[in-house]
């Protein structure tokens, strides 16, 4: 069926639905039989009555034509029924594209609710399994409180369904019946915020609605619904493809933009009319076209070729008959005004380049209204403002003589903030036709009918960034910002960094080294290093701003607090410790005056405090000081699971220091928080994986070497299914995968070797890679290359790896950890009894001027230079009892079987042949 008897039998069924049983059966009578009996089938598979479904998404009333052509309906879906890891409970609503249903999560993880869309049959098509792991990476990054979230998606025996964030409240026109015009106004800004998140994120609603809005219980809004229109777009074959742009029409004509039913491009500019279509009907209570009894054709027809009606004609119309027609008048409706009236009248024009540039604009514009100052669309002369400032300033425009001064000097700071205001409204046109030419390109069109990444997409325009904007460094400035944070969302940590270094050379050059935009580009780049656990980068981009932002905001601003924490991490990871304590005793007075009401952030300081503790060795405080956030760690408030994981995260990760955890208990502890990460991201995501890495060291500290490498392994392939890896982060856990799989095997042939030598070349080129994370890496690839079997090439890379940990020793010269370590590979690589034992002295000579006992690591290290002492002649006795005082009490129980360093103590004891352990 060609596309064009597509769009014929769209009209027809508009028409048709709108008809009496009897003149429809006429009407379909009159119609040829190559249309009269798809259209019959359609007609028969119309639902009676679409209810209004609050908690989930909203069914519009929507068919699918291809409906008309599908196989017979699979079982209806029964409570009880399994959907993935969810279980259906009852039956919320049923629409044109199938059912929703409440549903509870059934597989033991944790306890939850959802929302899942079945999709009717017809819905499913071709390549529905493969769009929806391409959709699905992209939309599960949706994560903003005002966004319900697209948790999973997927089929079951050929029926697709959709596993959404269940919301419960009321929809957006219920919510708002009886409340004041201001209360609504300030609702609309709230989901506006939502939907300008999206499009940074190059995701366009597409159906926006009140029906798709639900205003939970503590008054807050949640847009539903948001990109599922793409999940059913763009299937990759071009029949498919424009028949779901013909249907996609159908989803609610109402408050659709001209382009979409016309069929055009579809850009945020339909999101921004959609929008002010919900200000209108929030403004009046009623559309700016028709009315909800006219016929969708007709309503098509006004959308298309008629003009939106202003607020004031609007309100000078009867009210709709119906009691529930949408929210109805707002009790103050003479609170509408002219500047109320631009807003809307921009945000509805037809050609979509004259609507508000972005959604940033439109909301800057209502909360202007909303705090009584000129709208950037309202062309006003200055009795106007005057109004407005006689409104704001009464009791002062009543003060005689001080009357026209006050005026004046109103006057100037009026034009002031309009010249203001329209120099931001261009620059913010600028950055939004960039990322709308990003946008744009999606298009299966213009990419040989394939739907290209984001990431793709992203490429491609960055690469021109380097010559663009450079007469406007503003909105250069404010691009490679929003692309710096876009990647660093999507887990691209290099090229992020890249971006926020492009950033702070053009910052500094436009608008000189100390400029706040300076200071803002050094501190995004400075996050960045924080987020890879770099030390030394971050201390020489902070440490020069932290005092100009402690003048400019205050010591006890929030800005200096979140600078500070940066800070005295990076000074805990590179061992500065008297340089932490300095900004942890600030911080916590400014967190007392920042953050007094809001326990995450206190608790969130603590995690903070405890990394300091961890790095001193006082493993035992930092313990108990995270085991006080722990009543915070499942929290209800979407915006607080994702601080409260990392809190969580941290208690496990200190706490196995202490060997407290068996190897079989810390992996389902393990298995437990990683799953909450996915449904919180998405499998491969940056949190689960660092989970799973830091339970492979400490499953290789329990001798647990072949369970160290399955955890890694594991993390690998979930990152390479999801097509997150990052070249940072990723080539460091390929660097511990190639060091667990050489400890699991007892030894390195020529194949990881060169392996190995390759991951060094890849190190040398991730300059993001700084400090004692590099060393990490460093240490790992030398454990590889002295390992038994390495041989000579082995050898060769050893002394490579050695070059480059020379070259970082002024950087760690402090941090004692890592340098003791650098020593033992040292005293390996020299290959002399000698050079061993005076790499295991200094190692525990680290641990001798802790304040308490480490746990495993050094258990080990007393080991070996118990080991060292007997190979080279030595008393070793003393050193023997030393490492079994340091020895965990608790050993036997942690493993299925003895640690391999049981034996060498055993055989040290018993005056027996003993080699030192390579593996520790």
């Amino acid at each position: 069926m060609q596309i064009s008897d597509w769009q014929r039998l769209s009209l027809l069924l508009d028409e048709l639905t709108d008809l009496p049983e009897a003149e429809r059966e006429a009407r379909l009578a009159a119609l040829p039989p190559e249309l009269a009996a798809p259209l019959t089938r359609m007609l028969a598979n119309l639902p009676a009555k679409v209810p209004t479904v609050v908690g989930s998404s909203i069914f519009g009333f929507q068919q699918q034509l291809a409906g008309a052509l599908s196989e017979p309906a699979a079982p209806a879906a029964q409570p009880g029924e399994r959907f993935g890891a969810w279980c259906l409970a009852e039956l919320l609503g049923e629409g044109g594209m199938g059912q929703v249903w409440r549903a509870e999560r059934a597989d033991g993880l944790y306890q939850g609710e959802a929302a899942i869309k079945l999709l009717r049959d017809d819905v499913a098509g071709a390549g529905l399994a493969e769009r929806f792991a391409r959709e699905r990476a992209l939309l599960g990054r949706l994560a903003h409180p005002g966004i319900a979230r697209l948790l999973d998606a997927g089929e079951k025996d050929g029926r697709a369904f959709l596993v959404l964030e269940y919301v419960a409240g009321q929809t957006l026109s219920a919510h708002v019946r009886g409340r004041s015009l201001a209360e609504r106004v300030q609702l609309l800004v709230s989901v506006a915020s939502a939907v300008e998140y999206a499009h940074a994120q190059l995701i366009v609603h597409r159906d926006l609605k009140p029906s798709n809005v639900v205003v939970d219980e503590q008054g807050a809004p949640k847009l539903l619904d948001f990109g599922i229109a793409g999940l059913l777009d763009d299937s990759g074959q071009q029949s498919d493809n424009a028949l779901t742009q013909i249907t996609g029409r159908r989803l609610t004509p109402a408050y659709a933009a001209p382009e979409q039913i016309t069929g055009g491009a579809i850009g945020v500019a339909a999101d921004i009319y959609s929008l002010g279509v919900m200000l209108h009907e929030l403004a009046t209570g009623q559309l700016p076209f028709g009315k909800r009894s006219s016929s969708r054709t007709a309503l098509e027809h006004e959308v298309v070729h008629g003009e939106a009606r202003r607020l004031r004609q609007t309100l000078g119309r009867a009210e709709e008959d119906s009691a529930d027609a949408g929210p109805g008048r707002p009790p103050d409706v003479r609170r509408v005004d002219s500047d109320l009236e631009a807003v809307v009248a921009k945000a509805l024009r037809k050609n979509p380049a004259e609507r508000y540039t972005s959604v940033g604009a439109l909301t800057d514009d209502l909360q202007r209204w909303l705090t009584q100052r000129p709208v950037s669309v309202r062309r006003d002369d200055w009795r106007h403002r005057m109004r407005l400032w006689m409104r704001r300033n009464a009791a002062v425009a009543l003060g005689g003589s001080l009357v026209f001064a006050a005026l004046t000097a109103g006057m100037t700071a009026a034009l002031w903030q309009r010249s203001q205001a329209q120099a931001a409204a261009a620059r913010a046109e600028l950055v939004t036709g960039y990322l709308s030419e990003v946008l744009s390109a999606a298009s299966p069109d213009r990419n040989a009918g394939r739907q290209p990444t984001v990431i793709e997409l992203l490429d491609r325009k960055r690469q021109e960034l380097t010559e663009r904007f450079n007469d406007e460094p503003e909105v250069k400035d404010r691009i490679y910002d929003t692309l710096g944070k876009t990647y660093f969302a999507l887990q691209r940590f290099g090229v992020a960094a890249e971006l926020a270094q492009a950033r702070l050379t053009h910052a500094r050059a436009a608008f000189g080294p100390t400029h706040p935009l300076a200071d803002d580009a050094a501190v995004a780049l400075a996050n960045i290093h924080s987020a890879v656990a770099g030390g030394q980068p971050v201390i020489d981009l902070l440490e020069p701003v932290l005092p100009r932002v402690d003048k400019r905001h205050g010591q006890m601003s929030a800005q200096s607090h979140a600078l500070r924490m940066h800070l005295l991490v990076a000074y805990a990871r590179v061992g500065r410790f008297a340089d932490a304590h300095r900004e942890l005793d600030i911080g916590r007075r400014s967190n007392d005056v920042v953050n007094a009401d809001n326990p995450m952030e206190h608790a969130r300081f603590k995690g903070y405090a405890s990394v300091v503790l961890t790095s001193e060795g006082r493993i035992r405080e930092a313990v108990a000081l995270l085991e006080t956030t722990r009543p915070l760690w499942r929290p209800a408030e979407p915006a607080r699971v994702r601080p409260s994981l990392v809190l969580e995260r941290n208690h496990i990760f200190t706490s196995w220091r202490l060997a407290t955890e068996s190897a079989a208990a810390a992996t389902a502890r393990s298995d437990e928080l990683v799953a909450r990460w996915d449904a919180l991201a998405r499998p491969g995501n940056h949190g689960s994986s660092l989970m799973r890495q830091q339970l492979a060291i400490y499953l290789q500290q329990l001798g647990e070497f072949d369970a160290a490498r399955a955890q890694l392994e594991r993390a690998q392939a979930d990152t390479d299914a999801a097509g997150a890896e990052d070249a940072v982060t990723g080539q460091l856990r390929r660097i511990q995968l190639l060091e667990a799989r050489a400890l699991a095997a007892g030894g390195a042939d020529a194949a990881a070797v060169q392996a190995a030598a390759q991951a060094l070349a890849g190190l040398d080129g991730a300059p993001l890679i700084g400090d004692v994370r590099r060393a990490d890496g460093l240490l790992m690839l030398g454990r590889v290359a002295l390992a038994p079997g390495a041989g000579p090439a082995g050898l060769a890379l050893a002394r490579d790896v050695s070059t480059r940990l020379q070259a970082l020793r002024p950087v760690l010269a402090q941090a004692r950890n890592a340098m003791s370590r650098i020593a033992v590979f040292e005293g390996r690589l020299a290959g002399t009894p000698q050079a061993a034992l005076a790499a295991a002295r200094e190692r525990v000579a680290y641990f001798d001027a802790l304040p308490e006992t480490q746990g495993l690591p050094e258990w080990s290290a007393r080991l070996q230079l118990a080991c060292a002492l007997r190979a080279n002649g030595q008393p070793w006795a003393d050193a023997l009892a030393r490492a079994e005082q340091a020895r965990p009490a608790n050993l036997a129980s942690l493993t299925a079987s003895p640690h391999p360093l049981t034996g060498l103590a055993t055989r040290l004891a018993e005056d027996l042949p003993a080699d030192c352990e390579w593996r520790f």
